[in-house]
């Protein structure tokens, strides 16, 4: 598993769908626990421990919110399963990093917290969770990205895949009997399935959100990850875009990725409107049928399974062009999509506890892995759980994690800013407001203003 894991298994966050911004954080070094705790606060957890009420323990948003309703449920049990610690829920009503940023200069910090790329702007204000139960769990390479000088600052929660979500009911209706995701190799495939598609009865080929976040950090993840099946490099490609020796008008990559984008423009259902749909719409639209596929992530399914029920759910790739052999065109792209850390700089040592024991809960004890697996419909990433998910749509990402059909997120890599810039650029090209020529400027200039 670790050869399979550990070369594609780093961060992004997005909230998720993916979530991080070009926000600031204080990172100067968080004094020791003990030094940080005031005399109020002691004084508040001596008198709460006296009194036998419970230690409140505060989590930013519900871990992420396509599942905020069951997250919440997941809470209340185990708020009901003891009575040493009680775990609340802050709003995230605006983006992760600027919610953190604001909380840190108030001194009101959450006790956990979801980090991906903003890891490195907080890690100094992180707990170190080495010796935490589900760190000893946790599969080879999946904490590597929040791992410093040995030390492990974070939990990963889950590996989640994107790529072409489609409707299984749908495509068998299309292709006029059980369909193969094996046959799905070439652009010339997707082509002839959304023709197939849109010759149903009241059925168009394709649902495009336009949010950018997904045109940002995930479209455009399959214009860096299949540079090359070597990670080496895949990096210096991006060095060298950064330093302006990439002509992407040239590059054979960005000519496939595109041209697969100008498809999913074509055949989109909105295309007349594109930046008017929303996720809900591409959910809805999906799980009820009305199209036969949508670029999304796996985070969408419990929505998908609350909307069509009965309905089986799957996951293709996004070709980059018309050679079966080519990288990149028969995977898709799997990583951990973010860490659970607890804060130690103005949490207490009963609060961090607290913290511990309810991420412990989720992946070690039989009722927290029920959550985890029915509920929440993530893939295990630790070696506590004995059963496997059984929807098929995390059935068929396992399959390709474990065939070594998985393309790295390179998009954890890109700056704080680089997707929300990059979404940008992508919604212009989406709405014909640039032209292919513009797009590669636009992401030219934006790669070679990183600082170096």
């Amino acid at each position: 598993m670790k050869k399979l894991v550990v070369g594609f298994l780093f961060l992004l966050l997005a909230l998720t769908v993916i979530g991080c911004s070009g926000g600031t954080a204080d990172t100067t070094p968080a004094p020791a626990v003990s030094d940080t705790a005031s005399p109020a606060a002691t004084t508040q957890e001596t008198t709460a421990a006296q009194s036998g009420e419970k230690v409140q323990v505060t989590i930013l948003g519900t871990l992420k919110p396509e599942i905020a309703a069951q997250v919440e449920a997941a809470i209340a049990t185990y708020n009901a399963a003891q009575d040493k610690y009680e775990v609340v829920s802050i709003p995230l009503d605006t983006n992760p990093v600027e919610k953190m940023t604001t909380l840190y200069a108030s001194g009101n910090a959450p006790t956990i917290m979801g980090m991906g790329q903003e890891f490195a702007q907080f890690q100094q204000n992180l707990l170190d969770l080495t010796d935490a139960e589900f760190s000893k769990h946790a599969l080879p390479g999946t904490q590597d990205p929040v791992t410093v000088n040995g030390r492990v600052y974070g939990m990963p929660l889950t590996v989640e895949a994107f790529g072409l979500l489609y409707n299984k009911s749908v495509l068998d209706a299309a292709v006029g009997g059980g369909f193969d995701p094996n046959s799905m190799q070439t652009r010339s495939d997707l082509q002839a399935l959304m023709d197939q598609i849109n010759a149903l009865d009241g059925k168009t080929a394709l649902h495009l959100s336009p949010m950018d976040w997904s045109l940002g950090a995930h479209v455009t993840n399959l214009l860096f990850a299949p540079q090359s099946a070597e990670r080496d490099e895949r990096l210096q490609f991006m060095e060298d875009l950064k330093a302006g020796n990439v002509a992407l008008m040239d590059n054979e990559v960005f000519t496939g990725w595109a041209d697969t984008f100008d498809l999913l423009k074509e055949y989109n259902v909105n295309a007349a409107s594109p930046l008017s749909a929303d996720y809900d719409q591409g959910a809805l639209a999906l799980g009820s049928g009305e199209v036969g596929l949508w670029f999304m992530g796996n985070w969408a399914f419990p929505q998908l399974s609350e909307i069509g029920p009965d309905t089986e759910f799957g996951i293709l790739p996004y070709p980059i062009g018309d050679d079966p052999t080519t990288y990149g065109n028969t995977q898709i792209s799997i990583g951990v999509p973010f860490y659970m850390v607890i804060d130690a700089s103005q949490s207490t040592p009963e609060e961090q506890q607290g913290a511990i024991d309810f991420l412990n809960w989720l992946v070690t004890d039989a009722t927290g892995q029920d959550y985890y697996i029915n509920q929440f419909k993530f893939i295990p990433v630790f070696d506590t759980f004995t059963t496997r998910p059984t929807d098929s749509m995390s059935q068929q990402i396992l399959n390709y994690l474990e065939n070594g059909r998985s393309l790295e997120w390179m998009n954890s890599l890109y700056p704080p800013d680089g997707w929300p810039t990059m979404g940008v650029s992508m919604q212009k090209y989406l709405t014909n407001t640039i032209d292919r020529a513009g797009l590669a400027e636009e992401f030219t200039d934006y790669w070679q203003g990183v600082d170096k």
